[in-house]
């Protein structure tokens, strides 16, 4: 590819100018040009390279204040215990028990995901684990039940109605 500006050199310098319009916000760039030049041509640009001039030193010194600001800012909901939604990203715990209210609805998706549910179902202090058992069988036979009545399956839902009826009587001895 030839020099862009003496067209007589094979072009070894690229350049890419990044220039951001006025009204584009923080983070987006705006045009985009490439120029394609000799050594030579670009020397006597006096392009930064390696090192940057005072002005360049200074917008690029703000540019970094503002990146760093940006990056301060919480994104999302805080707790008053002072946990935001990126420590509870990045740590996977929760600072108090008003987190579980702050950050619900990002936690809902988050139980659902991992255990297919929203309530805990599992075993509490000082129940026997028979019962327990026996517990989620008639929840799961009830969720059976509902399917069969809604796909008008009578004869399965019968079936599933005395069973449970059967568990339930047990549960209550």
């Amino acid at each position: 590819m030839q020099c862009e500006i003496c067209q007589e050199n094979q072009a070894s310098v690229y350049v890419t100018d990044l220039i951001a319009a006025p009204e584009t916000p923080h983070g987006e760039l705006g045009e985009v040009s490439l120029r394609h030049m000799c050594s030579s041509c670009a020397a006597d640009l006096n392009l930064p390279h390696g090192q940057l001039p005072g002005q360049n030193k200074a917008m690029l010194f703000k540019l970094l204040q503002k990146t760093a600001k940006a990056s301060k800012t919480p994104s999302g909901p805080s707790c008053k215990c002072g946990m935001t939604l990126q420590e509870l990203r990045t740590q996977g715990r929760l600072g108090c028990q008003e987190c579980y209210q702050v950050f619900r609805p990002y936690l809902v998706p988050l139980f659902l995901r991992m255990h297919q549910a929203t309530e805990h179902t599992g075993r509490a202090p000082g129940t026997d684990a028979k019962k327990v058992a026996l517990t989620a069988r008639m929840e799961k036979l009830r969720d059976l039940l509902g399917v069969a009545i809604r796909d008008e399956d009578y004869e399965d839902a019968a079936r599933l109605r005395d069973e449970l009826t059967q568990l339930e009587s047990q549960s209550s001895k």
